[in-house]
C-alpha cells in the first residue's frame, strides 16, 4: 500500500508537539529513562523522519560505525579513495563526524536537512581535526553519486559526548555500516548496538577487520554464531584481513567488497527503496510500543503529583482536625487563659456586666458602659490564645510535610528547587515566582548544596513569616464576629430579659469560655472554667439555642482557620506546579498522536 507522505509528516509533526510538550521534571521512578527516551524520539523525528519525507531523493547515508581501533577511518579513507577522516594511534581519533559524498550530493548536506541542529563546515584540502559537534562535509569525486559515507566517532570511546554523538547520528542514517575487530567483536558494547539495530529494524551490513588469514576460518564461524544466536543470521557480512597498508589505505583487493556493495545501492532503485523503506519502516514500528510507554509515564508523573499534595494537605488537615480538637475539648483553658478567667469572676466583673432594671420595667436602652479591663485583659489572652495554637499547628503541619516529601526522590528534589529559589531570591525574602525559572538541582550534590538543601528544607519546615499578622486579624476579626452574634440575635429568655439586660462584649467573652469548653472534663471541669460559663449562658439563651449560637461561632472559627492553613498549603502547591508536572490530558495526547500516525503508514 502506497503511503501519503504529507498524511504521513503531518502526523509525526503532531506527535513531535505532544512529545515537546510533555514535562517530565518529577524524579519519578524511571524519570532518567523516560527524558533520555523522549530526546530519541524527538531526535529520531527531527534528524531522521521528517527529512527524510520532505526529501525523499536524497543520497542513501550509510552511518560507518564502530568500536575503538576498529579501522573506521582507514576503511573510509581507502572506500573515498582520498584522505578525508583521521587516522592514529591516539584514542578517540574521531573527535568529531566526518561526512564524505560526491560533489553533485553536497547540496543534500550543506543545508541543515538532514541533522538540522549540528553546525557543519566545508573540509578543506587534507582531513583535519575538527571540533566537537561539529559535522565535517568531505566532498570527493572518488565517492559514488547517489550515497553518502558518514565517520562516526567509537561506540565505546571514553568520551561520553563522543558515545551520544554516535547514537544521534546513527539514528539520522539510512543504513549502518557496522565495524568490529577480530579482537573487539566479543564485547558487550558491540551486541549492544547491533541488538538496538535489530530491534529497530535499521538496514544493517557488518565489518569483521584485521582478522588473521590463519584463524580467519574460526573465527568467522564463531562470529556467524553469534550473530545467528542474536537473530542476525541474515545480514550482509564482509571480512577485511589484517594487512599492510599502502600510503595508509587499505589495498583494493581488501575494501573491494564493501566498495562494490556501496556502488549497488547507489545505483539499484530497488536496493535503495528496500534500504530506505526498511528503515523508515523500522523506526515507526518501535514508535508502537515507545509512545505508549512514554504516556504511562507521564501517568506516573501525575499519580506522584497527586501523592505529593495529598502529603502535604494531609499534614495540614490533621493540624485543623487538631485545632478543632482542642478548641472544643477545654485544653485552652489552662494558664493565663483560666487565669484571667477566674480573675473577670472572682472579682464580681462578670456579675456587673448584669444591669438590673428596676421594678421589672425597662428603663430605656442601656447606658454605655465601660468595658472592664479584667474583661480586656481575658480577651487578649484567649486572641493570644488561639494565635499561638494556630501557628504551632502550622508549623508542625508545614514540618511533617517536608519530612514526608524529602522520604522520596521526587519530594526531595522539589526541595532542592525551593533551596536554589531561595539562594537567588531578593533580600527581602523568598519570591515563589522565582522559583519556576530556575532548573532542577542535580541530585548528586555536593556539600555545600546539601548545606543549602537543609537551610531550603528548614524554611519551608516553618509557616510563613506573616502567618503571625493574618493569624492575629483572623482571631480578632472571629471575636467581633462572636460579638455581632451576640448582639443581632436578642435571644435572652424572655422572663430573665424582664429583669436584667447584659453588655454584648463582656457576654461575648463568656460565650466563647463556654464554647472553648464545651467538651471539657477533668481539670478544666473541676475548676469550673466552663461549668460557670455553661450554667449562665444556659439561663440567658436557653439550652437549644445556646447549641446553635455556639455552633456557629466555631464553624466560622473552623472556617477562619481553615484558610490560613489552606494559604499555607499554598506554599507546597506553587512548588509543584513549578515544577512543571503534565496536566491530565498529557497522556491521551501522547496516544491519541501514537493512533494518527499509525492510521497514516
Amino acid at each position: 500500500m502506497r503511503v501519503d507522505g504529507r498524511r504521513l509528516e503531518s502526523a509525526l509533526l503532531g506527535l513531535r508537539h505532544v512529545v515537546v510538550d510533555v514535562p517530565l521534571h518529577l524524579e519519578a521512578p524511571g524519570a532518567d529513562e523516560a527524558r533520555a527516551e523522549r530526546r530519541k524520539l524527538l531526535s529520531q523525528i527531527d534528524d531522521y523522519l521528517l527529512p527524510r519525507l520532505r526529501q525523499s531523493g536524497a543520497p542513501v547515508l550509510v552511518a560507518l560505525v564502530g568500536s575503538t581501533g576498529a579501522g573506521k577511518s582507514t576503511l573510509m579513507n581507502s572506500l573515498v579513495g582520498a584522505h578525508v577522516s583521521n587516522t592514529g594511534t591516539r584514542r578517540p581519533t574521531t573527535n568529531s563526524p566526518v561526512l564524505a559524498c560526491h560533489p553533485g550530493d553536497a547540496r543534500w548536506f550543506a543545508e541543515n536537512v538532514f541533522l538540522p541542529t549540528l553546525p557543519r563546515v566545508r573540509q578543506q584540502g587534507l582531513a583535519m581535526p575538527g571540533r566537537d559537534g561539529l559535522l565535517v562535509l568531505a566532498e570527493n569525486e572518488g565517492m559514488p553519486e547517489g550515497v553518502a559515507l558518514l565517520d562516526t566517532p567509537d561506540i565505546d570511546s571514553v568520551v561520553q559526548a563522543h558515545r551520544e554523538f554516535a547514537h544521534q547520528f546513527l539514528d539520522a542514517s539510512d543504513l549502518w555500516l557496522f565495524m568490529t575487530s577480530a579482537a573487539r567483536y566479543a564485547d558487550a558494547a558491540v551486541w549492544d548496538l547491533l541488538q538496538q539495530a535489530r530491534d529497530v529494524g535499521a538496514s544493517l551490513a557488518i565489518v569483521l577487520s584485521r582478522v588473521q588469514p590463519a584463524s580467519a576460518r574460526q573465527l568467522s564461524a564463531h562470529f556467524d554464531a553469534m550473530l545467528e544466536a542474536n537473530g542476525l543470521s541474515g545480514v550482509q557480512r564482509f571480512m577485511i584481513a589484517e594487512t599492510v597498508l599502502a600510503g595508509g589505505m587499505l589495498p583494493p583487493e581488501i575494501y573491494g567488497p564493501v566498495r562494490e556493495w556501496l556502488d549497488e545501492t547507489s545505483v539499484q532503485q530497488e536496493r535503495r527503496v528496500a534500504v530506505l523503506t526498511q528503515t523508515m519502516s523500522g523506526v515507526l514500528d518501535t514508535f508502537r510500543t515507545r509512545v505508549p510507554a512514554l504516556a504511562e509515564h507521564v501517568e506516573g508523573q501525575l499519580s506522584l503529583l497527586a501523592e505529593l499534595w495529598a502529603q502535604a494537605e494531609g499534614c495540614y488537615a490533621a493540624g485543623l482536625a487538631e485545632f478543632d480538637e482542642a478548641t472544643r475539648s477545654g485544653s485552652l483553658l489552662r494558664g493565663e487563659i483560666l487565669a484571667r478567667w477566674q480573675d473577670f469572676t472572682g472579682t464580681g466583673d462578670l456579675l456587673r456586666m448584669l444591669q438590673v432594671r428596676r421594678n421589672g420595667r425597662p428603663v430605656g436602652r442601656p447606658r454605655k458602659r465601660q468595658v472592664p479591663a479584667r474583661a480586656k485583659a481575658l480577651k487578649a489572652a484567649l486572641r493570644g490564645g488561639l494565635e499561638t495554637l494556630v501557628a504551632s499547628l502550622a508549623d508542625r503541619a508545614a514540618e511533617d510535610a517536608v519530612a514526608k516529601w524529602q522520604q522520596g526522590d521526587a519530594g526531595a528534589a522539589l526541595i532542592r528547587k525551593f533551596a536554589a529559589g531561595r539562594a537567588a531570591a531578593t533580600p527581602g525574602g523568598v519570591t515563589f515566582g522565582m522559583i519556576a525559572q530556575l532548573d532542577f538541582i542535580p541530585s548528586g550534590a555536593g556539600r555545600e548544596q546539601q548545606e543549602a538543601d537543609l537551610g531550603g528544607a528548614a524554611a519551608l519546615a516553618r509557616s510563613s513569616p506573616d502567618l503571625a499578622t493574618r493569624a492575629a486579624r483572623a482571631i480578632s476579626a472571629w471575636q467581633d464576629h462572636v460579638m455581632q452574634l451576640v448582639k443581632a440575635e436578642n435571644v435572652t429568655k424572655r422572663s430573665v430579659a424582664r429583669v436584667v439586660s447584659f453588655d454584648e462584649e463582656s457576654l461575648a467573652l463568656v460565650l466563647t469560655i463556654g464554647m472553648l469548653g464545651d467538651g471539657a472534663g477533668g481539670a478544666a471541669a473541676a475548676e469550673g472554667a466552663s461549668a460557670v460559663p455553661h450554667r449562665l449562658l444556659s439561663s440567658l439563651f436557653g439550652a437549644g439555642q445556646l447549641r446553635e449560637l455556639g455552633a456557629r461561632a466555631r464553624l466560622d472559627l473552623h472556617e477562619r482557620v481553615s484558610r490560613l492553613f489552606d494559604e499555607e498549603l499554598q506554599r507546597f502547591g506553587v512548588i509543584i506546579n513549578a515544577a512543571g508536572a503534565p496536566d491530565d490530558r498529557s497522556a491521551s495526547s501522547l496516544r491519541e498522536a501514537a493512533e494518527v500516525l499509525e492510521a497514516c503508514r
